[in-house]
């Protein structure tokens, strides 16, 4: 992938959460049966944000749609996306999406995954939360408990400020942690659908 170098790479930094919908499942972290409940994303060249997108207390193709298609137009803008574990997970759920409300697949796009492209080390975990605390980030996650886990699944107005709670956080918190990562991450990959 080659791209330009007349101006600054817009880098998309995202997060989904999600919530289950279907009984089958290639494993315990798969996207199988997983659809997106709330977007968050920004961009790193700007300072407002970040664009949440999210579903209705009411379960609609329309709002579906309004979801995946808001992210969608982040997303093509974008030179470079960026997220914790997303080419395992946010990635391949949002492609579903895509599929299910009738949109292209994602394109192609250089990644940063500041999980799977975090340089080899032992003893350490990779998850966002301990490598932000590693590094005394400022920047907190949001914790979940399974009864407000429920509360997002059935769509309840608390659940899904909860969960938009949550993804903002999450971005916030990972925009930070990348910073903090640069000289122990790899150079940004290219992620295929």
């Amino acid at each position: 992938m080659q791209l330009s170098t007349k101006r600054a790479l817009r880098i998309l930094d995202f997060d989904i959460e999600t919530r289950r919908i279907g009984f089958h499942s290639a494993g315990r972290f798969a996207p199988d049966g997983c659809e997106p409940v709330v977007i968050a994303a920004q961009f790193e060249d700007e300072e407002t944000g970040p664009y949440v997108f999210s579903l209705g207390e009411t379960w609609t193709e329309e709002s579906y749609y309004d979801l995946v298609s808001g992210f969608r137009v982040l997303y093509d803008n974008a030179d470079i996306v960026t997220g914790h574990y997303i080419t395992k997970f946010d990635l391949p759920i949002l492609n579903g999406a895509m599929f299910e409300c009738g949109l292209p697949p994602l394109d192609a796009k250089l990644v940063i995954d500041t999980k799977t492209d975090l340089l080899d080390m032992q003893g350490r975990s990779k998850s966002q939360e301990n490598l932000s605390a590693l590094r005394a980030l400022e920047e907190s996650k949001f914790h979940m408990n399974d009864e407000w886990w429920r509360k997002v699944a059935r769509l309840t107005p608390e659940g899904l400020d909860l969960a938009r709670r949550r993804v903002t956080d999450d971005i916030k918190q990972h925009m930070a942690l990348r910073r903090e990562l640069r000289d122990w991450l790899k150079p940004p990959t290219e992620w295929k659908p």
